[in-house]
């Protein structure tokens, strides 16, 4: 950042109407977690072992990855010097921009480790782990199957006589597909296969497999692999193939915290099907504070860009605008602020709900985890499909320029999108909360506390009534209403194709288009709740919840302007909703003043961002033009290219 900041900048920051720093301590918890952050930031900001040569977006694929292995293996060792290396992971992701090579070992590997080894097979392999003598991967998806877990083709054949596992991928659509850090950076991995004893087969089991030498990293024996190749995005993120040819293994390679198999090959199955939920749930929760990061990254560079960029005339010969000044720009860029804070407050939430379940889990008490799982299936898919469509809009609303790699956006884009895919494709994960939500209907009695007892409310799916000017519960009373009906009229069509001849399953497929609507309305429902439970908690200033309820508002009201036709179905009149729209208008040129305020209490800084367009100081021109001139292809004057193709044809006239 330079000493000279964008007077357009100064302006919108002298006219907040709240603490900005208030804002920050409320978004991180508390005043004492912000400063620890900011304390370990400024420790990076100067280290040279994170300073890139030139723009990590001018760098090659295979730069990017050996940058980011480096990167994070100095944050490790950072990590080991601290008394909590876990606080490590609050400046880690910030400063990893096309991901790392080792976030599945930590986000999955090792969770894994904790949630399905037995005790004795944890003393065996964590410690490694933990310090990063072993670099695990977890191998799950294949190169036919990846959802459909039940549809997996990997075995692992049971051999009673050497008291060993035979792991094979006997199909070309059996070969392991997709896991992070199998490509090149890990030398062991947890492959899920299909567990065969004597011929008969007992379902998805987990495994651990060592697939490289200790010593020179080579591939063992029978074990092919390597990485798949450039993606999108997550360049950095060394996703692999794993071919295994008759790969003996130790008996002692089965994870049985759940499942066992005896040393004869007798088979104890687990007390619940449902055990190894904890670590999907847990990577499932975690992507939605990345999604609420990444969005909080694209609007604070959306946001601050609009407020520098001056374009057209409102009124003519008054001089060019700050595009921020445009309504429809206000509109694009509000309410995906006020989406973070959503999605943030959610988040939050859900890691609380998930800490209990997962000591509850410990005890052997199974009774959260369920719906635990439906809420964190559901949240996974529409924070991962809001999140990565509100990127494009931040995109879109720089214009031009925001096309440029070097905007910061499209990379945010891409690591965003990606998790539309990943731990579980989100139209199946959609429907996976949908039959949560027709089970509930059915059961007919739930839990007090439980977060669908909405739906067995007699006379829901109407609102009667709404104040003139609706508050944020009033509001809230809306999406309950639309949830409550999207889930009934799905559940009466999967029954009434039932009780005309189709097969259950027959049923749920002819109605998946009824069945996902309802699905996202009650998630869309779930996570306004906790929003409004967020703005509405205790210990926020006056001036700061004011405008953080107007915020709210603008959200709730936004998804009602946007899909009017499922609130018209449930009470709401056409003049009701006049009047909304009218407010939302109101709201955007109230919030107006402070969007860049709003922006800054992300608390980003530049080397955060890593965009030009989305500079502290504003300097977004210079730094442009800057950065034009150290582009790969400026190297040089006079391209190679050029004495090859174009200078000969001066040769022929």
């Amino acid at each position: 950042m330079s000493n000279e900041v964008n007077e357009d900048l100064v302006k919108e920051r002298k006219n907040a109407s709240f603490n900005i720093t208030d804002l920050t301590y409320l978004l991180d918890g508390s005043e004492e977690k912000t400063l620890r952050r900011r304390e370990l930031e400024k420790e990076y900001y100067t280290d040279p072992e994170l300073k890139d040569d030139y723009p990590i977006d001018y760098q090659s694929h295979s730069e990017v990855y050996d940058s980011s292995l480096q990167k994070s293996l100095h944050f490790f060792h950072k990590a080991m010097e601290m008394a909590d290396p876990q606080e490590m992971l609050l400046v880690a992701d910030a400063f990893l921009h096309e991901a790392s090579p080792a976030a599945v070992h930590f986000i999955m590997f090792i969770p894994a480790l904790m949630g399905l080894a037995t005790e004795e097979q944890q003393n065996k392999w964590l410690p490694e782990a933990l310090e990063m003598k072993i670099i695990g991967s977890y191998a799950q998806t294949e190169l036919g199957h990846g959802t459909f877990l039940r549809g997996l083709q990997t075995t692992a054949t049971y051999d009673p006589k050497t008291q060993e596992f035979i792991l094979n991928t006997p199909t070309l659509s059996s070969i392991k597909w997709w896991p992070g850090s199998l490509g090149k950076t890990a030398n062991h991995a947890i492959v899920l296969a299909q567990l065969y004893i004597k011929g008969k087969c007992y379902g998805i089991h987990p495994f651990m497999v060592q697939i490289r030498n200790m010593e020179d990293h080579q591939p063992l024996p029978g074990i092919t692999v390597g990485e798949i190749g450039p993606k999108m995005g997550m360049r950095a993120s060394d996703n692999g193939f794993l071919k295994l040819d008759n790969v003996r293994i130790p008996y002692e390679n089965m994870f049985m915290k759940n499942a066992q198999v005896t040393r004869d090959g007798e088979y104890i199955k687990p007390k619940s099907d449902k055990l190894n939920y904890g670590t999907m749930v847990f990577v499932r929760v975690l992507i939605t504070d990345m999604v609420a990061f990444n969005l909080a990254r694209a609007c604070t560079i959306a946001t601050r860009y609009s407020a520098v960029r001056r374009q057209s005339e409102i009124i003519a010969g008054k001089g060019e605008v700050q595009i921020l000044d445009y309504q429809a720009q206000q509109y694009k860029l509000l309410p995906l602020i006020a989406l973070t804070h959503a999605i943030k407050a959610t988040f939050l939430s859900l890691m609380q709900t998930y800490k209990v379940a997962s000591q509850n889990l410990e005890k052997g008490d199974l009774g959260n985890l369920p719906e635990l799982h439906a809420i964190s299936s559901g949240l996974k898919a529409l924070c991962s499909d809001k999140g990565s469509r509100g990127i494009e809009t931040c995109r879109l609303a720089c214009g031009g320029h925001g096309y440029l790699l070097i905007s910061g956006l499209p990379r945010l884009y891409s690591l965003t999108v990606a998790a539309c895919t990943y731990e579980g494709e989100n139209t199946v994960l959609y429907l996976q909360t949908a039959r949560f939500l027709l089970k509930c209907l059915k059961q007919g009695n739930l839990s007090p506390d439980s977060n669908f007892n909405y739906l067995l409310k007699k006379g829901g799916g109407i609102v009667t009534s709404l104040s003139a000017e609706p508050t944020l519960k009033e509001l809230l009373s809306l999406y309950e209403a639309v949830a409550y009906r999207t889930v009934h009229i799905a559940s009466k069509r999967v029954d009434t194709l039932i009780q005309m001849g189709d097969l259950p399953e027959i049923a749920w497929n002819k109605s998946h288009v009824c069945l996902i609507p309802a699905a996202k309305a009650h998630v869309q429902y779930y996570i306004n709740q906790r929003y409004i439970e967020w703005v509405e908690q205790s210990g926020i200033p006056d001036n700061l919840r004011k405008v953080l309820k107007n915020l709210c508002q603008l959200y709730l009201l936004f998804n009602i302007c946007e899909e009017p036709g499922i609130f018209l179905q449930v009470g709401l009149t056409t003049s009701k909703l006049e009047q909304l729209q009218n407010k939302l208008i109101e709201l955007l040129a109230v919030l107006r003043p402070d969007a860049i305020p709003l922006v800054d209490s992300f608390d980003l800084h530049d080397l955060v961002l890593n965009s030009a367009l989305g500079r502290y100081d504003g300097q977004v021109y210079r730094t442009m033009f800057e950065l034009a001139q150290r582009a790969p292809l400026n190297k040089t004057q006079v391209h190679e290219s050029y004495y090859k193709y174009l200078h000969p044809l001066k040769s022929r006239l």
